[in-house]
């Protein structure tokens, strides 16, 4: 357990967290809730997992879900943001 460091037990909160929301959204059948937050959950939780077990190529994965994830909630959210 000497990898886990401070920065990551905070990504696995905000991963808990986007998981939690994600199982809210789906059981109120909102899919586009469902999916943007579960990326952005598996995305911290692949983001964040220690560095010997994460390779580049899965870090660049996470980036790519964190995008997606962000762009979906802007699309969802962007009326309330202006």
């Amino acid at each position: 357990m000497p990898f886990f460091y401070t920065p990551s037990l905070y990504g696995f909160a905000g991963a808990l967290i986007f998981l939690v929301l994600a199982l809210i959204s789906l059981n109120d059948e909102q899919w586009l809730n469902t999916a943007m937050w579960g990326l952005l959950g598996a995305a911290f939780l692949l983001k964040h997992l220690p560095k010997l077990l994460v390779l580049r190529v899965l870090n660049l994965v996470a980036l790519a879900m964190l995008a997606i994830g962000l762009i979906l909630f802007l699309i969802e959210h962007i009326s309330q943001i202006i």
